[in-house]
């Protein structure tokens, strides 16, 4: 990137009415942009594209750019959310723009101005840069219903340009993207509605890093969850603009997250010992150590099922039966026997807690017994 448009956007960043700081939509609203971005990542990656930059709450709320260090492309991203209903062509610009009378007065009230509104503080945001070429895209989980020159409403495309809207919509908004500090075309302004749901953003999301990692890291694509959850984390940091940046480097260390992060990430995940895998290793020692195949078979589908649920939940709360094989295990170690660590501490466990299935305590077995030894590596 040349040192003007390092300084461009920096400025831009730094603008009155462009920038963007945390602290003034609700929790699920943050949450909503947050666990989106790392949706963008993710499919960003899962695209194989080059690179990219990701700033936070800098140029409006998510700035994308197509090179950590020479952009050419640039998209600016608002993102709201709505609990019921569509947009309306006027929440989203405040078009037309014309004065009503106050309820209940003779007074009439003050149009909002364009460069107030989400799709307003969008096309501002582009007239800021000219050394990229940058397009402006509104993201909610809801559409619009403002009118389609081909008929139906922009609700129903998961994506348009303003270009693909009725006339009479095109010909209210060209005034205003004229007087801006530089003309904005209405074909670098888009509306997204994205398929995130409000309902589960968190199962969504893991869900998308799984497809991600069985083909980037597949031994560890059991590991979904908590990748997600260090990719939110490291996210919402990042979404935290606590004070200004002194230049554009400092912005990139604060706001910033790039492809090189996301594969630093990944590669960090592949160092660490995948405990699926290695539950997978002492199932078929069992078998060699001749494991009634009954029990073999109901362990393997207990097993199958926990981890389902782990990928959909994460892990559980922790139940008296964990807390006594935790216990027992931290002082009967697994020795050269796997077979012979399950059938003691099956038996100890019944002693305390009468009643619970062999099943389901060879199962918590197993598992502690897995952690313990990768607990020691």
């Amino acid at each position: 990137m040349s040192e003007s448009a390092q300084a461009e956007i920096f400025n831009a960043s730094n603008a009155p009415d462009i920038y963007e700081t945390g602290g003034r939509y609700g929790q699920q609203g943050v949450d909503f942009q947050r666990y989106w971005a790392v949706s963008r990542i993710i499919e960003l990656v899962g695209a194989d594209v080059p690179d990219f930059l990701i700033l936070f709450e800098t140029i409006q709320d998510v700035l994308e750019l197509d090179s950590a260090n020479a952009p050419t492309r640039a998209r600016i991203y608002q993102l709201k959310m709505q609990k019921t209903g569509e947009w309306t062509w006027k929440s989203l610009t405040g078009l037309p723009a014309q004065p009503r009378k106050k309820k209940g007065s003779t007074d009439m009230t003050e149009p909002v101005p364009f460069t107030k509104t989400p799709i307003g503080k969008l096309a501002a945001a582009l007239a800021e840069l000219d050394q990229i070429q940058a397009e402006g895209i509104f993201v909610s989980n809801s559409g619009c219903s403002a009118e389609l020159e081909a008929g139906s409403t922009a609700g129903s495309v998961p994506i348009c340009a303003l270009t693909a809207l009725c006339k009479d919509r095109r010909d209210e908004i060209s005034p205003e993207l004229a007087k801006l500090k530089k003309p904005i075309g209405p074909d670098v302004l888009h509306l997204h509605r994205t398929a995130l749901s409000l309902d589960d953003l968190d199962t969504h999301i893991v869900g998308k890093v799984y497809g991600l990692l069985e083909v980037a890291a597949p031994s560890h694509a059991g590991q979904s969850r908590p990748f997600a959850d260090s990719l939110f984390a490291t996210v919402s940091a990042r979404g935290r603009k606590t004070s200004p940046a002194p230049d554009f480097a400092g912005l990139v260390e604060h706001c910033g997250y790039s492809k090189a992060n996301f594969m630093e990430a990944v590669e960090a995940l592949r160092s660490i010992p995948d405990r699926q895998a290695v539950v997978a290793s002492w199932l078929a020692r069992l078998n060699t150590e001749r494991m009634r195949i009954s029990d073999l078979s109901r362990l393997q589908n207990k097993l199958a099922q926990f981890f389902d649920r782990r990928l959909e939940k994460g892990e559980p709360n922790p139940t008296p039966l964990v807390e006594a094989v935790r216990i027992w295990v931290a002082t009967n170690p697994v020795g050269d026997s796997i077979l012979d660590f399950l059938n003691a501490g099956t038996i100890a466990i019944q002693a305390q807690l009468s009643g619970t299935p062999r099943d389901e305590i060879h199962v918590v077995l197993l598992l502690e017994g897995v952690s313990q030894c990768l607990d020691r590596t």
